[in-house]
């Protein structure tokens, strides 16, 4: 993980509190943008620029949930965020967590600790970022197949040979591998394991956009 590839926003109404760890984690080596309102943070920021967001939970306006609801909205579901409260309420820290967010502190939160959590929610961003562009790419390529290419891609991934997959749908032993081959060509994979990888992927998508 490269620092100066990643963008650490902070979003408080606390404006001593907001200086102050945008100062820290400046010196922490993090490229850091501080809005003192959330109405600011969701018309301004570019949460396309990887990174995480270190969020307060109570604001004027809006709560902290509010705006992870509207960044899920903006197709922003898994953008790392780091919650801070000063309130220590536990059903709050547990529908954030469920709806996304990587971790919930007490306010005033330790810098130290804070640091680590900032690295671990970049470095979880950068990785869901690859994931959400290799599952791009393969659902790209996934959507050029026929139906029965399709339909003998998964069968093999069952488990099944090309000759139970022949019986099953009627075919020749000939025409199974030519669109077992095709299929294979155009997702540009060979082994039977990158395809079962890439078929997982191509639904884990689909299961979060359901």
């Amino acid at each position: 993980m490269n620092k100066s590839e990643a963008l650490i926003r902070l979003v408080d109404d606390d404006a001593s509190l907001l200086f102050s760890t945008q100062i820290y984690l400046q010196t922490m080596g993090w490229k850091v943008v501080a809005y003192d309102s959330p109405e600011k943070f969701l018309r301004s920021d570019d949460l396309d620029v990887p990174g995480c967001l270190v969020l307060d939970f109570r604001m004027p306006n809006f709560t902290g949930l509010e705006v992870q609801q509207i960044m899920i909205e903006r197709g922003y579901k898994h953008f790392p965020i780091i919650f801070l409260s000063g309130h220590g309420d536990i059903e709050m820290a547990v529908n954030a967590m469920a709806k996304g967010a990587v971790t919930f502190l007490e306010k005033p939160a330790d810098p130290e600790r804070l640091n680590a959590e900032v690295e671990k929610a970049v470095e979880l961003g950068f990785s869901r970022s690859r994931r959400a562009k290799e599952r791009l790419e393969l659902k790209r390529r996934y959507s050029h197949l026929t139906s029965r290419e399709k339909e003998v891609l998964h069968l093999v991934v069952d488990g099944l040979t090309n000759k139970e997959i022949g019986d099953k749908l009627g075919l020749s032993l000939a025409t199974v591998k030519m669109h077992r081959g095709h299929a294979a060509e155009k997702l540009e994979l060979s082994s039977v394991a990158e395809i079962t990888r890439a078929l997982i992927l191509i639904q884990e998508e689909d299961q979060q956009d359901a």
